[in-house]
């Protein structure tokens, strides 16, 4: 039996999406606060507390939570070749600063392919801060597909 209020599915799922918005909203001490008690399985989730460590400084750790993501989107469909034109135009329209922006947990199936590509793209910017250059390399390689260069 479960008593109103202890429920910690919803306080976790509380503490994803305040995650998030203050991801969202540039406010790093918030998110670090948020999500230093979250245990997820949730790859976008993992993606946002690797994004705030990233954003502290923490390559490392980061790279903990980005590789937790990156398993949780690895069998996502690529693109077809109209959608992925399409796409690479959207990330030439909005450049590098997408890279910043947490990843909706609530987002849908579909994006599973977006959300990695973004995870890679952090991955490799850690890999980058670290010295690790060339561990980064195939991940480069890999975003050249989709027309990011800026690394």
């Amino acid at each position: 039996m479960e008593f109103l209020g202890k429920s910690t599915k919803v306080e976790d799922t509380d503490s994803e999406i305040s995650l998030y918005r203050a991801l969202a909203i540039g406010d790093l001490p918030l998110a670090y606060i948020i999500s230093k008690d979250i245990k997820t399985t949730k790859p976008a989730v993992s993606f946002n507390q690797g994004l705030c460590l990233y954003l502290l400084g923490e390559y490392e750790r980061a790279l903990v939570e980005l590789k937790r993501s990156e398993q949780g989107y690895s069998n996502c469909a690529e693109y077809d070749i109209a959608d992925r034109r399409l796409f690479m135009k959207a990330i030439e329209v909005v450049g590098d600063s997408v890279k910043f922006l947490p990843l909706d947990s609530e987002a849908p199936k579909r994006c599973g392919r977006y959300a990695l590509i973004r995870t890679r793209w952090l991955t490799a910017l850690c890999l980058i801060k670290l010295g690790r250059e060339s561990e980064a390399m195939p991940i480069i390689r890999f975003l050249s597909q989709y027309n990011i260069k800026e690394i």
